[in-house]
């Protein structure tokens, strides 16, 4: 440790501490220095000592301390604490912390830049004591101190100049950081995250490692299981059980189940088959599924389909511009998903109606958009809805196609195919077309198909299809504003086609959705109005739908009319109220009306208790119609390996119970390790995480080389599970053939002179199994030393000098580090090798010094625990002065 004591012109004491390990002393001397001096000094008040009186002088230490500024990670920066309780700090680094541009003099005596903006300039001159900022001029005497080539401002002053406040808290020596404007920092961390969503949209990714597809020609995976029991009064009991297995097979994922119906005798439709292989690297074949696929079609069917479907479309998500607008029902306050080619874009949950709302972004080319579905406590619902996106685009001047054929499982055993392809005329108009082929159509097998879709600007999307011998169809979708949407679809289908069933010509229908924003309440209104016409008369449906939030509230309100020519309308209306309390209760009350007859329907009213792993409902529901009342008991509880329910319900013509419990296991395959879930398990994946410490530094995993344990990762979209037992970190549930950002903290490793080789990893998932990936985590060597500047009398430590550091016999700068105010030299970081190390010379030529030595040769050894490299001493001698010589 080195203290040095300096008495300066005004009789001021100062006391300066050293780097590294003698930052917990110096935080130690500075609170008890505040203690003494506060009870020593406590007559002086709050005014900075002025050298121009005779009082007594005042004391002060420098520090480093945390500083905390909401939407930035915390960092350190050197401050001045007076025992009259003033704050001075570092200006230079902490404008340079906060991305403030920040220009210091030639002489080291002023700083400039700008501030928020351009047009607002600001000075800070030590010289003359002063700040200018734009127009203003704030003169200080003592607010601006230099120290040891350090330029110092107080805290008071630097809100009064720029308006950055900060609030210090010197019992944890740390500072929290406010700020009128947005910091540059701040912008800039926001602008990369928004950058980073939007390049996980349009698949572009920024790693330093990326692990591609592992293909097996067989490998057994995962195993979804489900068992239910209904009982009536007086009635027979009926079972259900499923059971379904994820493997991989041929290179790509297969998945089977199984349905079983006690009172139900088997069917072919109980049995699920699918094979699905994913190369985004191939040019002419992307994806392939084979089994019972799904497909797009125009004609209508609802008999399962055999069959192959391949395409050249990739599994990312390639983002084009503009959005549209799907809302659907589930069950209240449930959290939905969405996924466009299975990849996670965004959730919501639903209202107390079940209402949820999804702002889609629309991407480029052939895309399955499908849903998912999670109770109140996280369960999952089997329910997958795929919907058909009415919209496709691709990027100018490409070309994808899609071919689908097959076997339906009806009656007819109906053969179906289909041949489609779309083309980028340019950015706003893409183009297509192909042919679709259904046996059981006796009129007109074959429908040939032509389409376009035109978006003249982000706002708006103009589609239209003509499938020949079944319909013309045209939307057109418009964002009235920011997030209102208007949308109008006009179909006409051609008469006696057999291709759709549907009994009108003509369809035509308009949509209205706002968002509502009052104060604290939220909302959305959405309008709806279709007419089906008809030869001898024309349908009508309207819906007028509110739905508001505020705090724990939430009610839903939903009218529907209806009604034929001129007769007067049937108007029902739903009303349902919601309340969260904040002891976990949850009440949902809900009444429909005839608004003809002025009746109630049915009125019901619902309460749950949410509790650890589950929750309780109890419900009481009126059938004014029916003259009944219907009351249900539920009881939910999560087990880490299953999922449970019970549930009975009582009316006065039955009774019913009901209990079930549902899993999943994924074998990891080595080590024995089985992940046991009540999620469901099959078709997705994960991946197995190897930390070691890569005492060989060539990355791979060798045999003697001990594990890392690690405590702390990032990865979106998953939940790692440390273990202490074998120090693998597992993540499950990952969704197969998609990639994931993973990343990694040196600061989370139990050894400061461990690093991680990569700290960002994109990973993609294999199906139906645990992806092993080792982590190599290499141990640095660190270097310390000193920069004194020879003055006659004596060698004085120099602070601000720049230290250079090569590889040996090479000329790349590998490294840059700054000496400290005491002059005092430190970095961690350098992996086993040999360097060299020099001052920089463009600062040397600068300062007009020259170095002894002019450079330092050095070997971080390798060890396990890092090697240390102490004694790098450089000595600044002004040019004009002969240096002693160099000794070899």
């Amino acid at each position: 440790m080195r203290i040095t004591n300096n008495i300066s012109k005004s009789n001021t004491y100062c006391v300066h501490i050293g780097h590294g390990w003698r930052t917990m002393l110096k935080q130690f001397s500075l609170v008890m220095c505040i203690l003494l001096c506060t009870q020593a000094f406590h007559g002086y008040g709050q005014d900075i000592y002025n050298p121009d009186k005779e009082t007594t002088p005042f004391v002060y230490d420098e520090i480093p301390v945390l500083v905390t500024v909401d939407g930035v990670k915390d960092f350190y920066i050197d401050i001045i604490y007076t025992n009259n309780n003033l704050l001075y700090v570092n200006v230079e680094n902490l404008f340079k912390t906060l991305k403030i541009q920040c220009l210091v003099g030639q002489r080291g005596d002023s700083i400039g830049g700008f501030i928020e903006q351009e047009k607002r300039t600001y000075l800070i001159d030590y010289n003359n004591r002063e700040i200018k900022v734009g127009a203003k001029t704030i003169q200080s005497v003592n607010g601006l101190v230099k120290e040891l080539g350090s330029l110092f401002i107080e805290s008071k002053l630097l809100t009064d100049a720029f308006g950055i406040q900060l609030s210090f808290n010197y019992r944890t020596l740390s500072i929290k950081l406010e700020s009128e404007f947005e910091l540059p920092i701040v912008k800039e961390q926001r602008i990369e995250k928004m950058r980073t969503n939007l390049s996980q949209v349009q698949g572009e990714v920024f790693a330093d490692t990326t692990i591609k597809r592992n293909y097996h020609l067989f490998k057994a995976g995962n195993v979804d299981w489900a068992l239910t029991s209904y009982q009536t009064w007086n009635g027979p009991t009926n079972m259900r059980a499923r059971l379904a297995l994820g493997t991989e097979f041929l290179f790509g994922e297969a998945d089977v189940s199984i349905d079983y119906y006690s009172q139900q005798k088997f069917d072919n439709r109980q049995l699920q088959y699918i094979w699905k292989w994913v190369d985004n690297d191939k040019k002419i074949i992307k994806q392939a599924q084979a089994g019972k696929i799904s497909t797009q079609s125009i004609a209508y069917f609802n008999s399962p389909l055999v069959g192959l479907t391949m395409k050249n479309s990739p599994t990312t998500l390639r983002k084009a511009n503009g959005y549209y607008t799907i809302s659907e029902f589930t069950e209240p306050n449930w959290t939905v998903e969405l996924y466009i080619n299975n990849v996670l874009v965004n959730f919501t949950k639903a209202d107390a109606s079940g209402l949820f709302v999804f702002k889609v972004p629309i991407v480029y080319g052939y895309n399955t958009m499908k849903l998912k579905f999670y109770g109140p406590m996280g369960e999952e619902r089997s329910e997958e809805r795929v919907m058909n996106i009415p919209y496709t685009f691709m990027p100018a001047n490409e070309l994808e196609y899609e071919v689908s054929g097959g076997m339906l499982q009806d009656s007819m055993h109906s053969r179906f195919g289909k041949a489609e392809f779309n083309y980028g005329v340019d950015r706003i108009l893409t183009v297509g077309g192909g042919v679709e082929y259904l046996s059981s159509i006796k009129n007109g097998p074959y429908i040939p198909f032509a389409k376009a879709s035109l978006q003249p600007f982000s706002k708006m999307t103009i589609h239209a299809e003509y499938a020949h011998g079944v319909k013309s169809q045209g939307i057109i979708s418009y964002y009235l504003g920011k997030e209102t949407l208007l949308e109008i679809d006009f179909s006409k289908y051609v008469e006696g086609q057999q291709a759709t069933f549907t009994h009108a010509p003509e369809e035509r229908k308009i949509k209205l959705s706002m968002p509502v924003r009052i104060r604290k309440i939220s909302g959305l209104v959405k309008l709806d109005y279709s007419r089906l016409i008809y030869k001898e008369f024309y349908y009508n449906q309207g819906n007028v739908m509110l739905s508001m939030y505020l705090k724990q509230f939430s009610i839903n309100s939903a009218t529907q009319i209806n009604w034929i020519n001129e007769i007067s309308p049937y108007v029902t209306s739903d009303l349902t109220f919601s309340y969260k309390f904040k002891s976990g209760y949850n009440l949902l009350v809900s009444s429909q009306v005839n608004a003809n007859q002025g009746s109630l329907i049915r009125s019901k009213a619902e309460l749950e208790k949410r509790i650890p792993m589950g929750y309780l409902s109890c419900s009481y529901e009126r059938s004014f119609l029916n003259n009944d009342n219907y009351v249900n008991l539920n009881f939910k509880y999560d087990l880490s390996f299953a999922r449970t329910s019970v549930s009975t319900t009582y009316s006065k013509y039955n009774s019913t119970l009901s209990e079930s419990i549902e899993g999943s296991l994924a074998f990891a395959g080595s080590n024995e390790y089985v992940h046991k879930s009540n999620n469901s398990a099959v078709g997705k994946g994960g991946i197995a995480f190897y930390p070691f410490l890569d005492q060989n530094q060539n990355g791979i995993f060798d045999q003697g080389e001990k594990m890392v344990k690690i405590y702390y990762m990032s990865i979106r979209g998953g939940r790692p599970e440390f273990s202490d037992r074998d120090s693998i970190v597992r993540v499950p549930d990952l969704n197969a053939f998609t990639s994931y950002i993973v990343e990694f903290n040196d600061n989370d490793l139990e050894n400061i002179a461990w690093k991680f080789k990569n700290t960002r990893y994109q990973i993609m998932i294999d199906p139906n199994q645990f992806k092993r990936v080792d982590i190599p985590v290499i141990a640095v060597g660190e270097i310390s030393g000193m920069v004194y500047l020879n003055n006659e009398k004596k060698q004085t430590g120099l602070g601000r000098i720049l230290v250079n550091i090569y590889k040996k016999n090479e000329t790349k700068l590998l490294v840059q580090t700054l000496s400290e105010s005491d002059g005092y030299i430190y970095y961690l970081g350098l992996a086993p090798g040999e360097y060299t190390a020099t001052l920089d010379s463009v600062q040397m030529n600068k300062l007009d010094y020259t170095a002894s030595p002019a450079k330092i040769d050095f070997t971080i050894n390798n060890s396990t625990e890092g090697d240390i490299v102490s004694g790098l001493n450089f000595v600044l001698f002004p040019k004009e002065v002969n240096k002693p010589k160099e000794q070899d």
